[in-house]
């Protein structure tokens, strides 16, 4: 048990008095409701349906969510190692290249399917922050199909 000054004592980076237990109770929602693998197959069903040309705006609240949603809309594929140092992705490259390389010598890479609308991810700015502090942690990717 925790001493009734421990349980707020944690702090929000708007300085709210959070519960200690908030951490734990999100991650234990997250696996029971199933929510990544929920998301990944929402993406892959708007791919589906999606006509070329069409839209798909993705809005995530946490890192996990927007690992997915980025990673998808870059055609990563969701088993491929995501901490790679820059000489190992060199050297992986390299060898699906070789691994890949068609008769007249060139690489055959996958098709991207999606063009992004926007480089950079789209946060909220400070005053929507303080107009509503739950949106504080949305990303909002954009991209079109091809």
């Amino acid at each position: 048990a925790f001493p009734p000054s421990a349980i707020y004592a944690r702090k929000d980076l708007l300085q709210r008095s959070t519960h200690i237990a908030t951490k734990t109770f999100q991650a234990l929602r997250i696996f029971v409701n199933n929510e990544l693998n929920e998301l990944h197959m929402g993406l892959k069903t708007a791919q589906k349906f999606l006509k070329p040309g069409g839209r798909l705006v993705a809005l995530s609240f946490h890192s996990l969510e927007d690992r997915i949603v980025k990673r998808f809309l870059l055609g990563i594929s969701m088993t491929e190692k995501f901490n790679l140092s820059v000489r190992q992705k060199v050297i992986q490259t390299s060898q699906l290249s070789s691994y890949h390389a068609n008769k007249e010598g060139s690489s055959v890479r996958p098709p991207l399917m999606w063009e992004l609308i926007h480089k950079k991810v789209l946060t909220p700015e400070d005053w929507d922050v303080q107009n509503n502090p739950r949106g504080r942690s949305a990303k909002l990717r954009a991209a079109m199909k091809l």
